[in-house]
């Protein structure tokens, strides 16, 4: 053997060895709910890809679909409620179709449910810390910050990522006169009875355990020292929020919380083939009909109105619905659907959307403008938003008619400020945030090598009384109404005074 070849053969160990040691072990714990765990799926991969070894915690009953993409990642199996996703969910649905009002904190109870199942199952516990992990990735869903009290107990770090921008929590500098909560329908110019019912609500999240527990430390980890829990939620390295300034309005930020746009979107993949030749076949176009995870069975006058405009339309149209196609060479329907790959497709004309977050980042990354049906939750302040932005039309599922539908997809389709919208919209987002699994990647990468010490304010491990200043506030009162006390005794001495001189003079 050459020397050149022996030292070639050493410098190529060298730097496997060098690889090895840089590998870290990461968990990820999305909500149990199939889209979060797709978006987790994504980073996971993206994590991967850069040499990590990496584990995400999925419900057996999501893995049973069969939809998720477990390629280059392991998973931890665990059991929760059975179809906790369709209970928690799937209510609000019928709540919309029936016209009701939604009952939005019956769906606080149900996540707490599942929560207590995850934080008192101490073999899922401990089959994470076996694992040895460098870093925990926790679901920033505020129905989910308890779960930060696993890496409390292992002495892990932790990081969060997921939709939710909690700026109170997060000890964010804001103001709710300009910025709307995602469960508004409003946009950022609002009237004065928008920003009251704003700020209100923010007072109400702000100040009350409906989203969390503040004593979850206390009722969970008892061994471990008491914190209350959105204290120990700011020890977090990093917060990934799947938001951006782009589709979204502009937001004040810190240093440890990035906005990286939505986690489930990024280049098409080919599609199945079915799908491919249906959509490849399609020279006048297609549009993409799907309500989410959740809504595969709608009510039938709502599914027979859709069909019969699917039907009238110059385009063809894959439909994601538990119904059978009346006519399958226009219509394509399936229980399931590639949704960001179908909106890859240069045939994509329209996309109908509850506009979820997924779907509206995926529409956006690859330019596809917006028929917009909200039904409940975010998705009103999802609608509004690509309504303001220009390139998406808002419908009232339940009270437009076949010809208001099929007028208003017509239109986005065929008007150009709708698509020109959406393109420069898109090429934005493309530009500032890239492919936003590899920037979530590129950032737990970044605080697994150093540390997010150096990006946290001192203001996120302050309690919530010290960073409003409710304190100093307080005091502020409190010498004002002792000055005021002091002059009005004064006052009130010095009239005694006058009045008694006077009796005396008399």
């Amino acid at each position: 053997m050459s020397l050149a070849t022996v030292i070639l053969t050493c410098v190529l160990v060298t730097v496997f060895l060098a690889q090895l040691s840089e590998t870290k072990t990461v968990v990820s714990m999305p909500v149990p709910f199939t889209s979060h765990v797709i978006d987790f799926s994504n980073v996971a991969r993206a994590l991967a890809n850069r040499g990590h070894d990496v584990w995400v915690t999925v419900p057996t009953y999501v893995l049973s679909k069969g939809h998720l993409d477990t390629s280059g990642i392991h998973i931890i199996p665990y059991e929760a409620i059975p179809r906790a996703e369709e209970n928690a969910l799937g209510t609000f649905s019928e709540y919309y179709f029936n016209g009701e009002i939604q009952k939005i904190f019956e769906i606080f109870q149900k996540s707490v449910d599942v929560l207590d199942i995850m934080l008192t199952n101490e073999t899922f516990i401990s089959t994470i810390g076996e694992k040895n992990p460098d870093l925990i990735v926790i679901d920033n869903s505020p129905l989910f910050f308890s779960m930060c009290i696993i890496p409390y107990k292992l002495g892990v770090p932790f990081a969060f990522l997921g939709l939710t921008y909690l700026p109170t929590v997060m000890r964010i500098p804001f103001s709710p006169a300009d910025v709307p909560l995602s469960i508004v329908p409003y946009n950022n110019k609002m009237t004065f009875f928008q920003r009251l019912h704003n700020m209100l609500l923010l007072i109400l999240f702000s100040t009350s355990s409906l989203t969390f527990p503040a004593d979850a430390v206390a009722r969970y980890a008892p061994e471990m020292k008491y914190l209350p829990l959105d204290v120990l939620a700011n020890r977090a390295e990093i917060l990934l929020v799947d938001q951006d300034h782009v589709l979204d309005y502009p937001k004040p930020s810190l240093p440890n919380v990035k906005l990286i746009g939505g986690t489930a979107t990024g280049p098409a993949k080919a599609l199945p083939p079915e799908f491919q030749s249906f959509m490849d076949s399609a020279k006048e176009g297609v549009v993409i009909v799907s309500f989410g995870t959740y809504v595969l069975g709608l009510p039938k006058h709502i599914s027979d109105k859709i069909l019969q405009v699917l039907l009238q339309l110059p385009m063809k149209s894959v439909f994601r619905s538990n119904l059978t196609s009346p006519d399958p060479k226009k219509i394509l329907t399936a229980p399931w659907i590639p949704q960001n790959d179908l909106l890859g497709h240069p045939h994509t004309k329209v996309f109908v959307s509850h506009c979820g977050k997924n779907g509206q980042y995926e529409a956006l990354y690859h330019a596809v403008p917006i028929v917009a049906t909200p039904l409940f939750l975010d998705q009103n302040y999802n609608a509004e938003r690509a309504r303001v932005k220009g390139f998406a039309e808002v419908l009232d599922l339940n009270t437009c008619t076949a010809e208001q539908m099929r007028s208003s997809i017509l239109t986005v389709a065929n008007e150009p400020r709708y698509k020109q919208a959406v393109v420069k919209r898109s090429r934005l987002f493309r530009e500032l945030y890239g492919v936003p699994m590899e920037t979530a990647a590129y950032w737990l990468d970044h605080v697994m090598e150093y540390g997010g010490d150096y990006m946290r304010s001192a203001g996120q491990q302050m309690p919530l009384y010290q960073y409003v200043l409710l304190d100093v506030f307080l005091f502020i009162l409190a010498v004002l109404a002792l000055v005021v006390v002091m002059v009005y005794c004064a006052i009130r001495a010095l009239y005694r005074c006058f009045q008694n001189r006077k009796t005396k003079a008399e």
